[in-house]
């Protein structure tokens, strides 16, 4: 383990900002901060750019909200009770539509952190200041700007292109198409790597690997697995990341570990949060009356379960298992064991420095052990099995000590591809990839009809958000919604 984490990008009350604006598209995606004098400094480019991070980042609920559209719509997790539970169960049953406040909440941050970006982009190439620097941070933010389409384009499928800040109220722009939306990340995501440094001084900042890591994604959901596979080759020829594999395979996600160069591109949070900075996943994960190595923390009435039959997909030894809490003590100093669907999943282990509902715990966007499974199954579509696909699944099972497979196991793509995510499964789960991964393989659809859930071929995307379409009538709702 080479560990590249040095301190936090930027300031803790930086990252939480949430804009007070609660209509992106109106307010501010569509409007100026200023006029164009007004950034003259390195120090306002270096101003600029932290807030395109500060809304491209964390927020208290953010995994919450992430695991809410990525993993309760699948078959890994479900919430039962509290609050929220309102909220969520419409999701997990297939019954959201436009008006979902998760919807119109991250649309908002996405095109906050899109507007921010195109300031830089606009403004700071005219600022006088070290010209290598300036390179980087108009890199970073078409960094920024391209992961918040990403986002945006994985949720609710092309939306309206915005690419510079002088966009009016006035204008209403048109949802992009098809062809030209994915166009445009791959052409950002190639234009930031190429600007990019393949490591950063500052914890948190984008690096040409994880450009180029993104760009590796776009191309295998799109399923143009040559191009995932060379640029997948790309990221492993940098030498900059490999796996953890000095301890057990839950530890990578230990705070001690934050930093550890599996890790390409992560939502970072405080290492001493407070409860507006901090990271509330645990407090919805924990079971009722669960004793804390490290109180006082509490645990939420909503609760964050895994399915019993995601749990089937382990093997006894996989190390990924100590992920899980199968059984507890609770605060009268009885052993709860926990049973059908109610097993949790501990990814993001206790902070001793969290208090109350927060911990300092980062989320994972992209880790190396998604850049070699994104390889391998590019390569097991083009070529059918083979021993270098069998290789690099075989990287990751044996970080997570489970025995290794074979090429001699498979009987064709269709065996080896259906292998790789189940593999994915077990290795990003509580990461909110799974939504997208079964979208790739065609069940996403089939596995939610055979939960009992009334799941319909268009809602492999989510509504536009309703307030949106009310803004702007030339903003076209997907089909069904």
């Amino acid at each position: 383990m080479k560990n590249m984490k040095s301190k936090y990008l930027i300031p803790v009350l930086l990252l939480f900002i949430i804009t007070g604006c609660s209509d992106a598209l109106e307010e501010e995606t569509f409007s100026s901060l200023g006029p164009s004098n007004f950034y003259t400094s390195a120090e306002d480019a270096e101003s600029l750019l932290n807030g395109v991070y500060a809304n491209s980042q964390g927020y208290r609920d953010l995994l919450r909200d992430y695991l809410a559209l990525g993993e309760m719509t699948t078959d890994v997790l479900i919430e039962r009770g509290g609050a929220i539970n309102a909220t969520t169960q419409p999701i997990e049953d297939f019954e959201f539509d436009a008006s979902h406040p998760y919807f119109q909440f991250l649309w908002t941050r996405n095109y906050s952190a899109i507007y921010r970006a195109n300031v830089v982009i606009d403004q700071v190439p005219a600022i006088e200041m070290n010209e290598d620097r300036k390179a980087e941070i108009i890199g970073e933010a078409r960094f920024l700007r391209a992961l918040n389409y990403y986002q945006l384009y994985y949720r609710f499928g092309p939306t309206p292109l915005i690419i510079n800040s002088e966009t009016s109220v006035t204008d209403r722009p048109e949802r992009a198409g098809e062809e030209e939306f994915l166009n445009f990340l791959i052409n950002e995501f190639q234009t930031a790597a190429n600007s990019l440094p393949t490591t950063q001084m500052q914890y948190g900042r984008a690096t040409s690997g994880a450009a180029l890591g993104f760009l590796a994604k776009v191309y295998l959901n799109d399923k143009q697995w040559q191009q995932a596979a060379e640029t997948a080759q790309l990221v492993i020829n940098s030498g900059v990341y490999d796996l953890y594999i000095e301890g057990s395979r839950e530890q990578l996600f230990a705070l001690e570990n934050e930093g550890d160069n599996e890790f390409i591109f992560v939502i970072p949070y405080a290492d001493n949060p407070n409860r507006d900075s901090g990271n509330t996943y645990l407090s919805h994960a924990a079971p009722p009356g669960y004793q804390f190595q490290f109180p006082p923390k509490v645990n939420f009435a909503a609760q964050f379960k895994t399915r019993s039959e995601f749990i089937d997909m382990f093997s006894d030894e996989d190390q990924r298992l100590n992920s899980f809490v199968f059984e507890y003590q609770n605060l009268a100093g009885e052993t709860v064991t926990l049973g059908q669907d109610d097993v949790r999943s501990f990814k993001y282990p206790e902070d001793p420095n969290g208090v109350g509902d927060v911990s300092g715990n980062d989320f994972p966007l992209l880790r190396y052990a998604d850049i070699l499974l994104t390889r391998a199954e590019a390569l097991n579509e083009i070529q059918g099995p083979n021993q270098e696909t069998i290789d690099l699944i075989n990287m990751v099972r044996i970080a997570a000590g489970v025995p290794q497979i074979s090429l001699s196991d498979f009987s064709g793509t269709t065996s080896l591809r259906d292998f790789i995510f189940t593999e994915r499964g077990r290795e990003f789960f509580t990461e909110a990839l799974r939504r997208q991964d079964l979208i790739r393989q065609g069940t996403f659809i089939s596995k939610a009809l055979a939960r009992g859930k009334a799941a319909q071929d268009f809602q492999v995307l989510f509504p536009i958000p309703q307030s949106e379409i009310d803004k702007n009538s030339n903003l076209e709702q997907n089909p069904g919604y």
